[in-house]
């Protein structure tokens, strides 16, 4: 082997271990502040799921994208304004993606009005999680105190 292809080698092998390290160090963090559930998120039918973890915080579930290295979470969903419109069984299909044990949650998710808008716009997404990880999202729903304000 000459000397410039173990360089290489060498090289590429270093990068994927830093970036091996990269996604442990974020995973860490993310996971450190606690309220974190495995979640599959899809922002509309027929998308593809993109894996992830949702994280509850105080007015808002954001999610994060299990292969990334951004801290930031990729969707912000307002507590106020995400309503569970009804929870189904994953189609055959979907078992593969996500698993057997999986249920998908239909959300309406209210997103601000953009600019000059009278109205808030409503999108739909849908979450995939564990039956234990859905508990905690209905129940970290209804705590909220808008929820007793809802109509």
């Amino acid at each position: 082997m000459s000397g410039q292809l173990v360089v290489a080698v060498t090289l590429i092998l270093s990068a994927f271990a830093v970036a091996a390290v990269a996604l442990i160090v974020r995973q860490a963090l993310i996971s450190r502040r606690g309220g974190v559930v495995e979640c599959a998120l899809r922002r509309a039918p027929g998308a593809p799921w993109r894996h992830g973890q949702a994280e509850y915080q105080r007015g808002q579930l954001s999610w994060h994208r299990s292969l990334s290295f951004r801290l930031r979470p990729e969707v912000v969903l307002d507590r106020a304004g995400l309503r569970i419109l009804r929870t189904r069984p994953p189609s055959a299909p979907e078992v593969a993606q996500l698993g057997p044990c999986t249920i998908i949650a239909e959300c309406a998710s209210l997103a601000g009005p953009p600019a000059g808008a009278r109205q808030a716009d409503q999108r739909l997404v849908e979450l995939a999680m564990t039956e234990a990880a859905l508990t905690g999202l209905l129940a970290w729903l209804e705590s909220s105190p808008q929820f007793y304000l809802r109509s």
